[in-house]
């Protein structure tokens, strides 16, 4: 019986090990690069919200951010030449285009945001609405 469980084990454990290698994973962060997605990060800062996403070979001026009541949008698309009068062995990078969405867990002040973009990276910086940021409270003894 010890046996059979054992051949068991190694079957899915060899199966499995195979199906979720690097070498395998590798291909689909590859297949999320083709389809357009971006790496995206939001983090509360306490007064502020920060928002960065990683846009690369993506032009400021193809780039659109914008916040609606409580949801921060952003929209981008890069487009790539290919020298069409030579021969081309290999051609992974390509056009996309991006568009997400993000729920703010509060309300910020958008009037008050900002935004740089420096070597492919956004970031954005969302000051929380007055009523959301921390408040001190003082102790009386």
């Amino acid at each position: 019986m010890f046996t059979l469980w054992s051949d068991i084990d190694r079957l899915f454990n060899h199966s499995f090990s195979d199906m979720f290698s690097d070498r395998m994973m590798r291909r689909f962060e590859d297949c999320d690069a083709y389809a357009g997605a971006c790496r995206m990060n939001l983090m509360d800062r306490g007064e502020t919200l920060e928002f960065v996403a990683e846009l690369p070979g993506v032009a400021e001026k193809d780039m659109n951010l914008t916040v609606h009541n409580d949801t921060l949008t952003l929209s981008a698309k890069r487009e790539v030449s290919h020298d069409k009068e030579n021969l081309i062995y290999l051609a992974e990078r390509g056009n996309y285009n991006v568009q997400r969405s993000i729920g703010l867990p509060v309300r910020v002040d958008a009037e008050k945001a900002t935004a740089t973009f420096k070597n492919g990276v956004l970031r954005v910086i969302l000051p929380k609405a007055p009523e959301n940021q921390p408040k001190q409270i003082a102790i009386n003894a």
